[in-house]
């Protein structure tokens, strides 16, 4: 197969999982930059108008800032120097871990799509670490790395999908992400359909969250519906549904500018 005849745009997310065992070096790296090439055109797409998040910090003067009158105003009288209130915008202080279901069903456009949902939290965020699990779970990018949203969307794309859900596994390897932050914020967003067939009881490790965030991905079946509602509630966060795969992108999108505003 010639370069030409390889695939290029979406087609080649989709397809690097079934391909990249067979191609040689050079045709699989240049289907894989193909490939990260059309997940981050439509994260950024989704993005496209969105900041990123902030926080309003009030101090008192003569902290930089801009005058708050009306808290200001507030103060009792009369008025001193450092009765004067400022406020200014600055990042938002928070630590965000993904942590990705990459198990064996994991193939094709369901795997390109989580790689868009993935980029999508970095598009908007200043650090996300990446945790994927299977049977067992690694980590693809540790909390605190300057690793540029490419580097993650290779990384994601790349994960051979394998094995059973160990979704215990996969919070637990989150929690020691999370354990490493000194941010003012620290949560876990937790990509799964809730079904666990291996392991502990991931409901247990999700209540050892500071704040765990759920994203259900496919069909609201009792058993895994009602796992990751459990896990949410254990968790002091939000669950969200995306109902198929192809929905996840805008669903993500929603949750960055519900949970990050």
């Amino acid at each position: 197969m010639t370069l030409d005849q390889l695939p290029a745009g979406w087609e080649a997310a989709t397809q690097l999982h079934a391909m990249k065992a067979r191609l040689g070096p050079r045709a699989r790296a240049v289907v894989t930059e193909r490939a990260v090439d059309a997940v981050l055109e439509r994260a950024r797409r989704l993005v496209r108008h969105g900041r990123r998040p902030r926080r309003r910090v009030e101090a008192g003067w003569p902290a930089e800032g801009e005058l708050a009158l009306a808290e200001t105003l507030e103060r009792p009288r009369p008025w001193r120097s450092s009765d004067l209130r400022v406020v200014r915008s600055e990042p938002r202080d928070v630590d965000v871990v993904a942590i990705l279901d990459m198990s064996l069903s994991m193939t094709g456009e369901k795997i390109a799509l989580v790689a868009v949902a993935a980029a999508i939290l970095r598009l908007k965020l200043d650090r996300v670490g990446v945790v994927a699990f299977d049977t067992d779970a690694r980590t693809l990018v540790p909390v605190g790395s300057a690793i540029g949203v490419r580097e993650i969307v290779r990384r994601v794309l790349l994960v051979p999908a394998l094995g059973y859900t160990h979704v215990a596994a996969g919070l637990e390897e989150g929690l020691e992400q999370l354990r490493r932050s000194g941010r003012r914020e620290r949560m876990g967003i937790l990509f799964s359909d809730g079904v666990s067939n291996v392991g502990a009881d991931p409901v247990a490790v999700a209540a050892r969250f500071r704040t765990l965030h759920v994203v259900q991905l496919g069909r609201d079946l009792p058993q895994g519906g009602g796992a990751c509602r459990a896990m949410a509630s254990a968790g002091s966060g939000r669950r969200f549904h995306a109902p198929t795969y192809v929905a996840l992108p805008q669903v993500v999108t929603e949750l960055v500018r519900e949970l990050f505003r």
